[in-house]
């Protein structure tokens, strides 16, 4: 599997990651390349993760509660929405960019 790197645009190959630093939504990546760090918008990530699960779990109680189905089906449309869009939108953002070698000239 492949990123794409935000500063420099290269390819980079997630086996060759070696530098990472914090832990959960605010992780960030090292690109390799152009040494930027990377990392993924934590809003975006929580209302990814929060529309699946709402999705997920109204799934399963329209399943086995009978009568919900005015209610269940709109929140399982929405979720899915609120998935699909973040999901789009979150993608790789410089959070560091590299120091500028060219001005030590």
């Amino acid at each position: 599997m492949a990123l794409l790197c935000a500063h420099c645009h290269k390819q980079i190959s997630v086996s060759k990651i070696t530098g990472t630093r914090g832990k959960g939504f605010s992780s960030h990546i090292q690109c390799y390349h152009c040494q930027a760090w990377l990392g993924r918008h934590g809003y975006l990530t929580a209302l990814k993760i929060f529309g699946f699960y709402t999705a997920v779990g109204a799934g399963v109680t329209g399943y086995f509660v009978d009568g919900l189905a005015n209610i269940i089906t709109p929140i399982i449309m929405l979720s899915l929405i609120l998935t699909g869009v973040t999901h789009l939108m979150d993608h790789l953002l410089v959070i560091e960019a590299p120091a500028d070698d060219s001005t030590t000239n």
